[in-house]
């Protein structure tokens, strides 16, 4: 059998288990060039060839797996976000893209002539990252901030492992502190920067979620029965550990910003400042600041 015949068969078994053609075929590509370490043209210059023997027994595996609706990151193991691949398991929530949005936002603020003279950057920049999981926004920022203190914290001390293998991945564990904890409960001092991308799934929501995402763990997911506890746990934690003038940036799910607005007024020292939407113009990300 051919490479390129493997991969139709394989192909064929993912679409027959649901998934779509273009989707099938991005998964095949991806589980056989990460197989046999080749780069994109060489798995099309190879096609004609006999299937490598050091394709299997692994590719059928992960072929059978993605048939059980695995998600393909679970599967690889190595997701990019911001740049940086991470280490996932079915621990954590998979990066996606729109979360990107909150390492760009802080990026803006940590660059920006006014937090520079709020925070004094000759002194050490203080973050925190509530609900970290794998760690992607906590290593990102420490990643791009080698003048900053992270302290990332989850209530899940099985994803703050998995967090602390990508920040020795990406040689910054030195500068992040992880904290087993509910928001920043009993964490020390105040944050120039929060950053949270909390549950907001509402609970009776689980059921039309996609079989893909059912594979991630309900603790990221499921924020309570409207979506909001968690948004509403994150901006008391924001009120009472924001430096003055810090700077709280924070994703919420589809149609709650009318809710995050409403939370926030409920927050004497917080101002919304700004809603950057997603590219596909739905509102994600809040800008909040403290006075």
């Amino acid at each position: 059998m051919t490479l390129h015949e493997k991969l139709v068969e394989a192909r064929a078994r993912l679409v027959a288990a649901g998934i779509a053609d273009a989707e099938a075929s991005i998964d095949v590509d991806v589980y056989a060039r990460t197989i046999l370490g080749w780069d994109r043209a060489r798995l099309l210059a190879e096609r004609s060839a006999p299937t490598p023997a050091t394709l299997e027994p692994t590719f059928s595996e992960w072929i059978a797996r993605r048939e059980r609706r695995e998600p393909t990151a679970y599967i690889v193991g190595v997701p990019e976000f911001w740049g940086l691949d991470f280490l996932v398991t079915p621990a954590v929530l998979i990066p996606r893209p729109e979360t990107e949005f909150i390492v760009e936002e802080a990026v803006k603020l940590l660059s920006s002539a006014a937090l520079n003279a709020e925070s004094h950057l000759s002194k050490q920049i203080r973050i925190a990252d509530i609900g970290t999981g794998s760690g992607c926004v906590a290593v990102a920022l420490a990643h791009e901030y080698p003048n900053c203190l992270v302290v990332a914290s989850d209530v899940s001390a099985v994803a703050l492992d998995v967090a602390r293998a990508n920040a020795t991945r990406h040689g910054v564990a030195g500068r992040i502190q992880f904290v087993t904890t509910s928001y920043l409960d009993d964490i020390p001092g105040s944050f120039d920067v929060i950053t949270a991308n909390p549950p907001y799934v509402k609970d009776g929501d689980k059921p039309a979620l996609s079989a893909d995402v059912r594979h991630e763990p309900d603790v990221a997911l499921f924020g309570g029965s409207e979506g909001l506890r968690d948004i509403a746990g994150v901006l008391d934690a924001a009120a009472a550990k924001l430096a003055p003038n810090g700077w709280l940036l924070m994703e919420f799910g589809l149609g709650q910003e009318d809710d995050v607005r409403r939370l926030v007024s409920t927050q004497p020292r917080l101002r919304l400042r700004g809603v950057r939407s997603d590219l596909q113009g739905i509102p994600r990300t809040a800008m909040i600041q403290r006075e």
